[in-house]
């Protein structure tokens, strides 16, 4: 009877212990992140951080105790092979939670986010994962698997022990089972509420960070996994009804009469434009003076923004390409825990530019210098209907000069002279890469680039160069005059400067649009509306006097501009933590783990912050119906 009730204790002891060494790992890895009027508050997590580090213990104590009890049943003479079976499992279960928790540091270095089901679904294209990371940064990943994975054993062989049974354990033990499940039961579920365990057990700060350091990576990825299969909405705040007015009537202003009575600008055109778009990977508007950036990094588009038209006021909803992509041509806004181009039945039924275009007569093409079938973009793609699609697979290796491929110089002029074979009018999109991590731009002398911040500085500056050249080998075709350019970010970015994806510094981008077609009144021109990249499909097409039919999260940024409804415009944005919603009387961040709001800038009211979560529960709603 006493080795019954030792062994369950020594076994969660041991799995406490496991989680606290990686949360020190954690918090030390990410001191710049510590609050700043109270930095110690930080280390409180080992103890606010106990609920789910108890739940997620008893989920990994449910096998090992069943075939404790197995081993009872079998009795003494058996009893070796059980422990064996039982040290067995244990030292999978270690070796999956090492992974888990120390891929867990390295998801944060790169997103900002814990560990979720949105990082396993990139698994399904390991190489473009690999190419992400420099030889070195391999060998020391696996180095550091190993050691933990060996050190957390040999605590587990201290602390648990290698006797799982005591010499007169006897069948009369098995009394004691239905209250190891009960209590398993009770630890796994939180106790007896009417609501089972979630974050909000362990979020005790208004700093994103400190309760993120409480949240059990492996519980929060478990967690995830569950809810990316319910089809229920799980971010319901109101009753659908109250929902959809303060959405379509409040924010989208659709129940107006006259809503769609007032055109916005038309492009200067006899013909039908060629539209192009420059979909530019992380290019945050940090690095771009014209929006109040660092200067000097960015002078060509700096140098577009002031002959075309430059959205002052646009960021990003997601924080990854492929929900960019999807915000930028279909006006489909992220999702927090999914990513629509993943379901393909959901993600085919979206309407987009390249679709409408393609019916009007249109020539499409898409230019990459990476991979497609990472996040299943390249299936997208077709279903978007772009006709000609080029990847990494289409140029040499001498110019795959990058780990995640093709470099921005190559494919910007690969495509400048691609574009001019097809047949006009033409909608085409150039995807670039030279943002990424590493930031490895060929012939660079990285020694001499010793933080992030640097070496992203030097790949922006190199990616504007390649802006450069590309509109300088543009216009000097024909189809220049005719064309009308996008210049967009896919997503933010926490560089150079090190911010959190919660804060609304790290998602504002640039959006530029430059070409002769533009109005004469727009040459030039500032738009303060404040938006998403998402509103530019409808901004798009109202300018070519289309409608953007089902897509109705996309707004015209350029019709009324603020001057019929007063209104300044809004932004949302979001990742697995929480939501992110900008006005012009402040810009808020609310929390899913404890329900709080946290405030960067200016001051909202209760209206807004009902607004906002009735924006995600009607997005979420339409996602699911799809």
């Amino acid at each position: 009877m006493k080795s019954a009730i030792l062994f369950p204790l020594r076994l969660l002891l041991f799995w406490l212990l496991f989680f606290a060494v990686f949360r020190v790992w954690f918090v030390a890895w990410f001191y710049k992140e510590w609050p700043g009027e109270a930095p110690y508050t930080t280390w409180l997590s080992l103890w606010h951080a106990l609920p789910l580090d108890i739940s997620m213990a008893a989920y990994l104590m449910v096998i090992p105790v069943l075939i404790w009890f197995a081993g009872v049943i079998a009795g003494p003479s058996r009893q070796y092979y059980f422990s064996r079976a039982i040290r067995t499992v244990n030292l999978v279960l270690i070796g999956i939670m090492v992974l888990v928790c120390g891929a867990n540091v390295f998801i944060y270095e790169e997103w900002h986010t814990l560990l979720n089901n949105r990082a396993l679904a990139y698994l399904g294209t390991p190489r473009a994962l690999l190419d992400s990371m420099s030889l070195l940064f391999q060998v020391i990943s696996v180095g550091l698997y190993l050691s933990f994975l060996w050190l957390m054993w040999r605590v587990y062989r201290l602390v648990a022990g290698l006797t799982e049974y005591a010499t007169q354990t006897s069948r009369s033990t098995l009394a004691i089972f239905p209250v190891h499940a009960g209590l398993l039961f009770l630890a796994i579920r939180g106790g007896l509420g009417v609501i089972p365990i979630n974050e909000s057990a362990v979020y005790f700060s208004s700093n994103l960070f400190t309760n993120h350091a409480a949240t059990n990576p492996a519980w929060n990825l478990f967690h995830s996994l569950i809810e990316t299969r319910s089809t229920e909405n799980h971010f319901r705040v109101t009753d659908p009804k109250t929902a959809g007015d303060l959405v379509n009537c409040s924010l989208l202003q659709r129940c107006r009469p006259d809503a769609d009575s007032i055109p916005g600008p038309r492009l200067s055109t006899a013909q039908p434009p060629n539209i192009v778009f420059l979909v530019l990977e992380s290019h945050t508007a940090q690095v771009v003076e014209a929006l109040g950036g660092e200067a000097g990094i960015c002078p060509n588009l700096d140098r577009l923004a002031r002959e075309g038209v430059l959205f002052e006021n646009i960021y990003s909803s997601g924080y990854r390409t492929d929900q960019g992509l999807v915000s930028i041509l279909a006006g489909f806004p992220a999702q927090p825990d999914q990513s629509i181009v993943l379901l393909s039945d959901k993600a085919e039924k979206l309407n987009s530019i390249p679709k409408i275009l393609h019916q009007k007569g249109y020539s499409t093409a898409f230019f990459y210098g990476g991979e497609l079938t990472f996040a299943n973009i390249g299936v997208w793609l077709t279903t978007q209907h772009f006709e000609k699609i080029r990847s990494e697979k289409d140029f040499t290796r001498r110019e795959k000069s990058q780990r995640w491929g093709v470099d921005d110089r190559y494919l910007l002029q690969h495509a400048a002279k691609e574009i001019g074979k097809l047949k006009a009018p033409f909608f085409a999109t150039a995807l670039t890469l030279s943002l990424h991590p590493p930031f490895d731009i060929p012939n660079t002398d990285t020694k001499n680039l010793r933080t992030d911040r640097e070496k992203f500085l030097y790949s922006a500056r190199f990616a504007d160069e390649a802006i450069g050249e590309f509109f300088k080998t543009a216009s000097e075709q024909e189809w220049y005059r005719n064309t009308v350019f996008v210049l967009v970010a896919d997503h933010g970015s926490s560089n150079p400067n090190g911010i959190g994806l919660d804060n609304p510094v790290s998602r504002r981008i640039p959006l530029i649009f430059f070409g002769e077609p533009l109005p004469a009144e727009l040459h030039g021109a500032r738009i303060s509306e404040i938006g998403n990249h998402h509103d530019i499909p409808a901004t798009l097409l109202g300018m070519m006097g289309m409608d953007a039919p089902d897509m109705p999260w996309s707004r015209d940024l350029l019709k009324n501009k603020g001057e019929s409804t007063g209104s300044q415009g809004f932004a949302y944005y979001t990742n697995e933590s929480g939501l992110g919603w900008v006005m012009g009387q402040g810009k808020d961040f609310y929390a899913f783990g404890n329900g709080a709001w946290h405030r960067w800038e200016g001051q909202q009211d209760s209206v807004s912050h009902l607004q906002a979560r009735a924006y995600l529960q009607v997005l979420y709603d339409d996602f699911l119906s799809k």
